[in-house]
């Protein structure tokens, strides 16, 4: 895997690239691609919501549902565990899980 670091501009590769893609998708709303409509994260409907521990529960469950799609790229990761807890600027999501068999933990923020 192969992607542009978004801070730096440089090519990563690996672990540090599925990192990238992870926060991208995780910001990225459906829709809002131009050529790629169906890449993103419905979650981000749920920002400008009260928090609430329903809430939490939506935004684990959509962002689970948006790694395993084939369009955003990450069918390689396979997610055993995703929590998200409310922050000041939304939710801060953490995912666990295998990525090409090796254990793997991945933070941002929605």
């Amino acid at each position: 895997m192969i992607a542009i670091d978004p801070n730096t501009g440089r090519t990563v590769t690996g672990a540090q690239a599925l990192t990238c893609r992870f926060r991208r998708v995780l910001t990225t709303e459906v829709t809002s691609r131009i050529k790629r409509r169906g890449v993103g994260n419905r979650a981000i409907s749920t920002l400008g919501k009260m928090q609430s521990p329903n809430t939490a529960m939506i935004v684990q469950n959509l962002t689970l549902e948006a790694l395993a799609m084939p369009i955003n790229g990450l069918t390689a990761l396979r997610a055993t565990r995703c929590k998200a807890t409310p922050s000041e600027s939304g939710f801060h999501i953490m995912v666990e899980g295998t990525w090409h068999g090796k254990p793997i933990k991945l933070e941002g923020g929605l």
